[in-house]
């Protein structure tokens, strides 16, 4: 959790304290403290006239319960998301903070950036096996020279997919940030693919058109998150299809993420299927039994959070379902060490997190799937697989069995060793050996991947 977050974590209960559940959630419950100095503090939200109610009737109260925290009561801004997009140059956020504080912009106007989140970064993204391809192909595109023209660029478009929660976003910010900082000038649009279309409906109705394609073709750096909800709207696919031509013909970058491969977003047309595979696929699967320590490591540290090796294993295998899952059972954490003091043991955190924790049918049956894709994919029969035979094939496929078990489900190493007659010193085994292998072997790697994907989407 960022010094922000926190902050605002503090803010919020003040505000707990003065409203009903219904107003928090109303108006506080999405509001984003994004920049906090002794003169000014910026916020946003996702609506216009939540920005103009919120201004109007909680400014003070807002200013009055950030003294409370921090002992200074700076001045309020609060900007609206509405219109989707980010412009994320260096130059913009500058020219914005003068105009919030009333200085001669030379006649620039800016908006303050949706999302505008720069603590996301590749320094502070955990890297496992299941995102290492993802995160070195992000780094090649935002470490890339911008000031020059490279015709032969393999990575463009950057096409990453995998299920929700598994580190997508975090990526097309770290890429943001990364080229901000290191070409301040370039013009960087990032925006979800829902809003996209939502920008596009409200052109036409206002015949903007001409001034929504420029300002989409003009972009060096264009990033649509959660592209597949332009599926099935033609005149969605229309408009982005040419601006993808637009953009591509000038040899800048493109950077998409999906919760799937481009062929499998139905409704998709073809000629979009085939531009967004036309450059680097980078797939995520969620996060291994490893990572998912790694990670909780981190963002523990990040809250000042002490959490002792047993408890560290005890949430990675039983919080398996995404990574914002795991900042979920961490911010939780903290915020019950925070209001709460005391030593966060194993018992207490086992208490707090119930409600985080898949029951034990769910896995049960989450192991029946896995078995049963594993079978299909490999053309060995589920009765081989529980079997004592040891052939290669058979070996690898339990083996795989083991490995996606342990990173899908919060079923014990005892647990799964049952579910497939083996013991545990064997189900120990098996994870080390498909690690290893899939260190070196990126076609078995692509295809745990796969397998992975396509149990948690229920294809």
């Amino acid at each position: 959790m960022t010094d922000l977050e926190n902050i605002w974590e503090y803010v919020l209960q003040i505000l707990k304290s003065n409203h009903t559940d219904t107003v928090v959630k109303l108006w506080f419950s999405d509001l984003k403290m994004i920049s906090l100095t002794p003169d000014e503090v910026i916020f946003t939200t996702p609506t216009n006239i939540k920005r103009d109610i919120i201004a109007k009737q909680f400014s003070e109260e807002l200013a009055g319960a950030l003294f409370q925290i921090v002992g200074f009561k700076p001045d309020i801004s609060i900007t609206s998301r509405e219109n989707g997009e980010a412009d994320l140059s260096r130059e913009n956020i500058e020219i914005f903070k003068k105009m919030k504080r009333g200085e001669d912009t030379e006649g620039k106007t800016a908006t303050v950036p949706d999302n505008y989140k720069l603590e996301y970064t590749f320094d502070n993204f955990v890297v496992g096996s299941s995102n290492k391809f993802a995160n070195a192909a992000s780094l090649a595109v935002a470490d890339k020279d911008y000031d020059t023209v490279d015709i032969h660029n393999l990575y463009n478009p950057l096409f990453i997919y995998g299920p929700s929660g598994v580190g997508k976003t975090h990526l097309l910010y770290a890429i943001t940030n990364r080229i901000s900082k290191n070409f301040p000038t370039k013009k960087i649009i990032y925006v979800k693919g829902e809003e996209f279309t939502n920008q596009l409906i409200d052109a036409i109705q206002k015949k903007t058109t001409i001034q929504f394609r420029d300002k989409y073709r003009n972009a060096d750096v264009l990033l649509i998150d959660d592209i597949q909800f332009v599926a099935g709207r033609i005149s969605t696919q229309e408009e982005l299809f040419n601006t993808f031509n637009a953009i591509h013909e000038e040899h800048k970058q493109i950077i998409l993420t999906s919760d799937r491969p481009p062929k499998e977003i139905k409704t998709l047309e073809e000629r979009l299927q085939s531009r967004f595979m036309s450059g680097i696929m980078a797939d995520i699967s969620l996060p291994d039994f490893d990572l998912r320590v790694a990670i909780l490591k981190q963002k523990a540290k990040q809250s000042n959070l002490t959490l002792s090796p047993e408890t560290l294993n005890y949430l990675a295998e039983n919080v398996t379902s995404s990574i914002r899952q795991l900042e979920g059972v961490i911010k939780k954490l903290g915020a019950i060490s925070l209001l709460e003091g005391g030593e966060m043991d194993i018992e207490r955190v086992k208490n707090a997190i119930k409600d985080f924790i898949s029951t034990k049918e769910n896995d049960e049956k989450r192991m029946d799937e896995i078995i049963l894709a594993v079978s299909k994919k490999y053309d060995i029969s589920r009765e081989d697989i529980l079997s004592s035979k040891r052939n290669m094939e058979i070996a690898m496929a339990r083996h795989i069995c083991v490995y996606i078990a342990r990173t899908i489900t919060s079923l014990s190493q005892g647990q799964i060793g049952k579910a497939l007659n083996r013991d545990r010193t064997t189900v120990i085994s098996s994870e080390k050996v498909i690690k290893e292998e899939m260190e070196h072997n990126g076609e078995l790697s692509m295809e745990i991947r796969e397998l992975i994907r396509t149990i948690t989407s229920g294809i």
